[in-house]
């Protein structure tokens, strides 16, 4: 448990208040067609506990035990029942075909090992379950790829380890999936600065 697990878990939720009006609707578009048994990888604060089906089963994976607790009064507060495990994605501690959905949420570009929590999503999922995600990448363009790297040493020490400049698409495309559906877009919080985006959804 650092200090800077404990800065970043209580500016979270302010932070988040002041952008949730512009990425809403991708919650709505990746929790809010969960199905079945869920797990949720990096649940946070909860803030996608309010868009799952009332008919899901909700499991998470929390390493920040600042999180976990922030996570578990908010599902009390919505009545709804979870499961919480201070665990990583790297390593679940889940047998294979578990979930019918597995999802992240502006999560994977945290992880320590993108690809080793990609390929555990593989295996805790049944066959036909689908791995969804939203989450912001990497710029296509050379000027966007070199501001990200630019930024990127300062953007990691401030987020607790988030990368600017992932290929989460290439991750995921390369994972073994059946099929991989993924909408681009950029998002600009009242800058000229773009943030690049994807929704996607990987069945198995």
């Amino acid at each position: 448990m650092s200090l800077s697990q404990w800065a970043f878990a209580a500016a979270y939720d302010a932070l988040n208040t002041a952008v949730e009006w512009r990425i809403a609707r991708y919650r709505r578009a990746t929790a809010g067609i969960a199905t079945g048994d869920v797990l949720e990888i990096g649940g946070g604060s909860g803030v996608n506990l309010r868009y799952f089906p009332a008919d899901t089963r909700l499991t998470f994976l929390e390493p920040n035990p600042h999180m976990v607790r922030k996570l578990r009064r908010r599902a009390e507060k919505l009545d709804r029942e979870i499961t919480v495990l201070q665990e990583a994605g790297e390593a679940m501690p889940f047998e294979d075909g578990t979930f019918d959905t597995v999802l992240t949420t502006l999560v994977l570009c945290t992880v320590h090992d993108l690809d080793a929590v990609v390929a555990e999503a593989v295996r805790v999922l049944r066959p036909g379950g689908r791995f969804i995600f939203y989450e912001h990448v990497a710029a296509t363009g050379r000027a966007g790829r070199a501001l990200q790297a630019g930024l990127n040493p300062a953007w990691k020490w401030a987020t607790t380890g988030c990368h600017l400049n992932r290929n989460i698409e290439s991750a995921v495309r390369s994972a073994g999936f059946s099929d991989v559906a993924v909408e681009h877009f950029n998002i600009r919080f009242g800058t000229p600065i773009a943030l690049p985006n994807v929704v996607g959804v990987a069945t198995l």
